[in-house]
């Protein structure tokens, strides 16, 4: 009989075990699923047009915050319009409720770019209150409206870029174009080549010493030259500095520099002797009595060129007469001829006669 008894405790602790154990699932499923098993709840109701990827017991979140989870997802009968293509009942925490309004709405979100989709409800803030099985108006996912809309137009672009190439690729396989004839033309492999070959010639040519390239890269008598160069401007330079030659003095010797700053004084004091009007070359810039004169004269050398030119006086007669000379050459000729015959016979010329009266 005892034995019977133990064998019934036992029976009980087990059963006692399997009900604690559900209890804890039971527990753990409500904390996964809902906002907590002890607090009120209340229910609100929206319409989405698709609801793709989004389960029963998916989270509810009112700015990011979890407040609840979807109880029940089901197709309206017969919808108004697509924005009312699917009914959701949401099952939210009760201290939540002032902060859902006529001015909230609910839509989906997804986590990531691929990852889980909830509903999010934004927070409501001049609206009044929705009650218990009141509707929330339902608002399209707009991230993933615009990515499925970027994602059509990015396909539409892939298409016309693969036609793009894909006519590309036709004109290069059939020789059209730079690249065409680049590919297909065997002409351009033979000029490669043969620039190649002469390249490996130049190189060959240069490795041996040969032109002048190859004595720089071969030879050492450029190098040698240079240093020597170097080596004379670097005594040149030493000279300077130890102040040796001319360049030397005039670089460091101070009586250069003071001789050149009384030239320069000297000649800021005539510059400034012929601003005053001092000396021959001051009296010349600012008296006007040479301005006068040399006009003058000008005038009375103008006035003489005139009358030389209008055959005036026996200086223009002398310059534009023609007749003197005709006379003058003629002259010339007898002076000429009596030269000769004085040459010839001076005693005709020199034949004196005496006579006494």
């Amino acid at each position: 009989m005892a034995q019977r008894k133990q064998l019934t405790w036992a029976e009980l602790r087990v059963g006692l075990f399997v009900l604690a154990g559900l209890f804890i699932m039971a527990v753990a499923i409500f904390y996964v699923t809902g906002a907590g098993i002890l607090g009120p709840k209340y229910r609100l109701i929206t319409y989405l047009p698709e609801v793709e990827g989004v389960t029963t017991g998916a989270p509810v979140r009112l700015d990011g915050v979890e407040i609840g989870n979807v109880e029940t997802i089901k197709l309206t009968p017969h919808p108004q319009d697509r924005m009312h293509n699917i009914e959701l009942i949401l099952r939210i925490d009760k201290k939540f409720q002032e902060s859902i309004r006529t001015d909230s709405d609910a839509s989906l979100i997804t986590e990531g770019l691929l990852g889980n989709r909830y509903v999010t409800v934004s927070r409501g803030l001049t609206g009044t209150v929705i009650p218990n099985n009141g509707i929330i108006p339902g608002k399209e996912e707009a991230a993933m409206k615009a990515l499925v809309e970027r994602g059509a137009e990015l396909m539409q672009n892939l298409g016309t870029l693969s036609d793009d190439l894909r006519g590309i690729v036709d004109k290069v396989q059939n020789g059209q174009g730079t690249l065409g004839l680049f590919m297909n033309d065997p002409s351009f492999y033979r000029h490669l080549d043969a620039t190649a070959a002469r390249l490996d010639a130049m190189t060959t040519s240069i490795q041996q010493g040969q032109g002048t390239i190859g004595k720089l890269t071969s030879s050492d008598d450029f190098y040698n030259k240079a240093s020597a160069a170097l080596g004379h401007v670097d005594d040149v330079v030493v000279a300077v500095q130890q102040q040796k030659g001319t360049v030397g003095r005039l670089v460091y010797d101070p009586a250069m520099y003071d001789s050149a700053k009384n030239f320069m004084d000297k000649g800021n004091g005539v510059l400034d002797d012929v601003r005053a009007g001092k000396g021959t070359l001051g009296k010349a810039l600012h008296d006007d009595a040479l301005y006068n004169n040399l006009r003058d004269a000008a005038s009375n050398v103008r006035d003489a060129s005139a009358k030389l030119n209008s055959n005036e006086g026996t200086a223009g007669k002398f310059f534009t007469d023609p007749k003197l000379y005709d006379n003058m050459t003629g002259l010339t000729s007898d002076l000429r001829l009596m030269v000769n015959d004085f040459r010839k016979d001076p005693k005709k010329f020199l034949h004196v006669k005496l006579a006494m009266f």
